[in-house]
């Protein structure tokens, strides 16, 4: 048996668009091609959710497992008004770092609080009623989470809605208190070498609050996974990589519990939400903005102390070039470390794609990430995360890569 037929590959289809003749005959042949390099799985978000059936078919007839990529916080696809399950910020300040060309694509990513969400009935009915449209093998979870650095410093730490506020026992309320005194009377600009540990003691004494959220988020991944599994469907779940992941409200331990198998994003050419290089360029950007006096450069050194990750000299440079690759097997390193109850299967994601100007890589670092998997260990990955976007010398690298090793 070759490494290909060994090694599991699954990718993602995104539309936003009408599904014409053309476009299915097109996505017909893009799956032929990676069914021959060994796609398994592929999982579909239709903005408009009539497509599913068909494209559940195309994948069919081409021996694809088509699974359901459902958005649960954020870009959800609901038939009735969704603002008023919006998270509530607990601060003003803060902008956007999302970029303008991913919205245009179709996310706002205007997230839900999961309390607000897990006590309306019609979201979880909604959810059932999709994965009805389509003989789906599995669904795919994803944006299960709070606002990232992203979104801002006025989202990061949300929500302070009355759910919050009353299911947290004062918790939250506490926090919204230490959140708008730090921003409103702001103290004495402090020495670069003292910020980790200053950091660090400040997520600390709020640790009740950050359980507060991880279980939030995994109480409502519970609800929703007993619906799949009433269907016997297979369940995977999209995550934050483990750097980054508390601090959106994902705990692997807590949601290893409830599915199958999980896709760390771990994207270091990504400048977009999930994007280590976005989220990394968003958090240097919050230091700065809570404490002026320190660098580009020093902002980058403090979260290369509390991550353990490897960051260039400068914001521009975070920017256009993203993180070496050195930093993906770092990332994998700590998802290693972590208690995933044993038996939920780990399918790395990466960019595959060419969609400038979030992400465009070129096949040496695609089979460069295939090759670090690999190595690793692993017997399985998700070229992300659209496979319109991935250009087929992406692929042939890949193909290139497994027949040869």
């Amino acid at each position: 048996m070759s490494l290909a037929e060994r090694v599991k590959i699954l990718s993602q289809l995104f539309l936003n668009e009408e599904l014409t003749p053309d476009l299915a005959d097109r996505l017909k042949r893009k799956l032929e091609k990676m069914k021959r390099l060994g796609l398994e799985a592929l999982m579909i978000w239709s903005k408009d959710t009539d497509n599913l059936g068909r494209l559940a078919s195309i994948c069919a007839r081409e021996g694809v497992s088509p699974y359901l990529w459902y958005p649960m916080l954020a870009d959800t696809p609901a038939r009735f008004e969704a603002k008023d399950f919006q998270v509530v910020a607990a601060v003003e300040s803060g902008r956007s770092q999302i970029l303008e060309a991913q919205k245009a694509g179709g996310e706002e990513f205007a997230f839900l609080c999961p309390n607000r969400v897990g006590g309306e009935e019609r979201f979880l009915e909604l959810f059932e009623e999709t994965l009805d449209l389509a003989d789906f093998a599995g669904v795919f979870f994803d944006r299960i989470r709070f606002p990232s650095p992203a979104n801002g410093l006025k989202e990061i730490l949300t929500c302070v809605c009355d759910d919050c506020l009353e299911r947290s026992g004062g918790v939250i309320e506490s926090l919204r208190g230490d959140l708008q005194r730090l921003l409103k009377e702001p103290g004495k600009a402090v020495g670069v070498e003292a910020m980790p540990g200053i950091l660090r003691e400040l997520f600390a004494s709020i640790e009740e609050a950050i359980i507060f959220r991880t279980t939030s988020v995994s109480a409502l991944l519970a609800d929703y996974a007993r619906a799949a599994r009433k269907r016997n469907l297979d369940i995977g779940i999209d995550l934050f990589p483990p750097s980054l992941a508390r601090l959106v409200g994902q705990d692997y331990t807590e949601l290893s519990r409830h599915v199958d198998w999980i896709k760390p994003m771990i994207y270091c050419k990504t400048m977009g939400p999930a994007g280590l290089p976005m989220e990394l360029l968003s958090l240097a950007k919050i230091l700065r903005e809570l404490n002026g006096n320190i660098s580009e450069r020093d902002s980058l050194w403090v979260l290369e102390q509390l991550t353990g990750l490897d960051l260039p000299e400068s914001f521009g440079e975070l920017a256009s070039k993203g993180l070496t690759l050195d930093n993906y097997d770092r990332e994998l390193e700590k998802l290693e470390s972590l208690d995933r109850g044993g038996a939920v299967r780990i399918y790395p994601g990466f960019e595959a794609v060419a969609f400038p100007p979030v992400c465009s890589v070129d096949p040496a670092i695609v089979g460069e990430y295939v090759r670090r998997t690999l190595n690793r260990g692993y017997r399985g990955f998700t070229l992300s995360w659209d496979i319109r976007q991935i250009p087929p010398a992406n692929l042939e690298a890949v193909g290139d890569f497994l027949a040869g090793w």
